[in-house]
């Protein structure tokens, strides 16, 4: 009864705790789709604190696209996790929410142009990833991410746009709607 009551405990601990107790995926492909989900899962809150701190309208714009392109593909991502017998993460981990909680201390013009940087690179890093993915040997997933691709590149690019205006351009603030 005591390996039985341990077991329970375990399990208790694995489903309340999230992803933080479980191992992580044995196959290289499913490894690539649990870093992919969980980067969509970052893109999501920070989408959320552009939403909210962005000074300029285009930044706010940004923030509210990249956060419903990466939800939807995060959706997808946690379904195919799911089926797969994978845990999908109920939070995220302590170095995405250092980068979110560093990000959130700034404000104004130093906001947007943190935000818009930190999309850059992570949107580079995004389209490595699925590009990564999208070449793997496990059919589902390599059609999951040649899918994504296109919304990840048209993101990138948003995102590249934004990076080479300066401060002056023709983003209004936000106050000024």
């Amino acid at each position: 009864m005591r390996i039985a009551g341990s077991t329970l405990v375990a399990i208790t601990l694995l489903f309340t705790a999230g992803a933080a107790v479980a191992d992580p995926p044995a196959k290289p492909a499913e490894q690539l789709l649990a870093k992919a989900l969980r980067a969509s899962m970052v893109e999501v809150e920070l989408g959320k604190l552009a939403q909210k701190n962005a000074e300029s309208t285009g930044v706010n714009a940004l923030g509210v696209r990249l956060q419903r392109d990466h939800a939807r593909i995060g959706k997808v991502l946690a379904a195919v996790s799911r089926d797969r017998g994978m845990v999908v993460p109920a939070s995220l981990d302590s170095g995405q929410r250092a980068q979110i909680d560093a990000l959130g201390e700034k404000s104004g013009a130093d906001f947007d142009a943190g935000y818009v940087e930190q999309m850059v690179t992570n949107h580079d890093a995004a389209v490595h990833l699925f590009t990564a993915l999208s070449q793997s040997d496990d059919a589902e997933l390599s059609q999951l991410a040649k899918a994504a691709l296109p919304i990840l590149r048209e993101d990138q690019r948003l995102a590249d746009s934004y990076a080479k205006l300066s401060p002056s351009d023709t983003v209004r603030p936000v106050a000024a709607q």
